[in-house]
């Protein structure tokens, strides 16, 4: 109570001076009262000619003035504001005054006991300091208290600025965006019928164009809700048969080209996860069809179940997966993506992340990648 009245007193002068100025005003006062606790215990040792115990009763003294002065000279070359100053500053006087008056109780109490004391200016002086020195020492863990407590404010201010502005890059990329390149992808499908010959090519890079723009914004969307969120999303229970069926499903209608299948049954487990469980297998999908360099790509599809636990193998006859791009899902928190072709391996590792998950690679022979997807099965019943 008494530190924070002492501080409402000054509270109201902070604002009309510099901070640099109140940070050295309150090193200086700090140090002018160091410099004193020095100057008396030397000056009553020289002013009275005694050299009997000098230890105790001029060079300890002394060293506590020493520190406190060191202390206002730390104070002057900190970091802090005028307010963290101050408070550092109060914080010795408070240390200070409580070790004066503690002193001045025990001389009281000597005297009246009939004790003579040698020399009470030192006394108090060097008791005063022991205090001064207990408050610096309070002060400074309070100053960095504070001075920490402000820059998480200001990161969870700015954190919470940037995702805001996330939100609204992904509403403007799926609402605008994203709805104008669904109506460009339907009106050419209308137009097929209507490119004379010679133009086929042409129409054909058009619509490959606007789906992968299209499967982009997907990836942005997925990318930003997988920033909303600081914990784990592990309060829902995603069946895995059922998003498995429905990607496998997607990714023949929209490769037709390729060949997916899947060994064996898929199993009817939960994932403690959320909507976004799909993206991983989409992402996975996609890969293995669209950076396949084969006329006819090969799929093959793998779920096995063990130990609480199931694993997911998609397995391409592709060229394989660059180094960059395994690490950008391996390592999601140490990686950023450059371009587009790594972002869907990067979504897919933060999401593994997410949902308490691991994710590997493995060549296969003589071409291809297996991408296994290790995830925590949940109990209870599926959504």
């Amino acid at each position: 109570m008494a530190k924070q009245r002492a501080d409402a007193l000054v509270a109201r002068g902070l604002d009309a001076a510099s901070p640099w100025g109140i940070r050295l005003a309150s090193a200086w006062f700090i140090a002018a009262a160091g410099l004193a606790a020095v100057v008396v215990p030397l000056a009553r040792a020289v002013g009275t000619g005694r050299v009997t115990a000098p230890l105790l009763g001029t060079v300890v003294p002394m060293t506590f003035g020493l520190i406190i002065l060191a202390s206002g000279y730390w104070l002057a070359k900190s970091d802090f504001d005028g307010e963290l100053a101050v408070a550092v500053a109060v914080w010795w006087f408070l240390g200070t005054a409580f070790g004066a008056f503690s002193a001045l109780g025990l001389v009281g109490y000597q005297l009246s006991a009939g004790v003579q004391l040698a020399d009470i200016a030192v006394v108090v002086s060097g008791l005063a300091s022991v205090g001064g020195i207990g408050g610096l020492l309070v002060g400074r863990y309070d100053a960095q208290s504070q001075q920490r407590r402000r820059e998480l404010e200001a990161e969870r201010k700015q954190l919470a600025d940037e995702r805001e502005k996330l939100a609204l890059l992904n509403r403007i990329v799926r609402h605008d965006i994203g709805n104008d390149l669904q109506i460009i992808s339907g009106m050419t499908g209308h137009l097929e019928s209507y490119v004379e010959d010679g133009g086929e090519e042409y129409f054909g890079r058009v619509q490959r164009t606007t789906e992968e723009a299209i499967q982009l914004t997907e990836q942005v969307r997925a990318f930003v809700a997988s920033l909303g969120e600081d914990n784990r999303s592990t309060g829902r229970r995603i069946s895995l048969e059922r998003v498995l069926e429905t990607q496998i499903d997607n990714a023949r209608e929209v490769y037709r080209r390729a060949t997916i299948v899947v060994d064996d049954e898929l199993p009817d487990v939960a994932i403690p996860a959320d909507e976004l469980l799909s993206t991983i297998f989409h992402n996975l999908l996609t890969n293995a069809v669209e950076h396949n360099d084969r006329e006819n790509p090969s799929v093959e599809v793998l779920v096995e179940t063990s130990d609480g636990k199931v694993t997911v193998s998609v397995a391409d006859n592709g060229p394989g997966i660059p180094p960059a791009e395994r690490a950008a899902a391996l390592n999601p928190d140490d990686h950023e993506v450059d371009d587009q072709s790594g972002l869907g391996l990067y979504i897919v590792g933060m999401l593994v992340d997410r949902y308490g998950g691991s994710i590997s690679f493995a060549d296969r022979d003589p071409t291809g990648t297996v991408v296994t997807v290790q995830l925590p099965v949940a109990d209870g019943d599926t959504e």
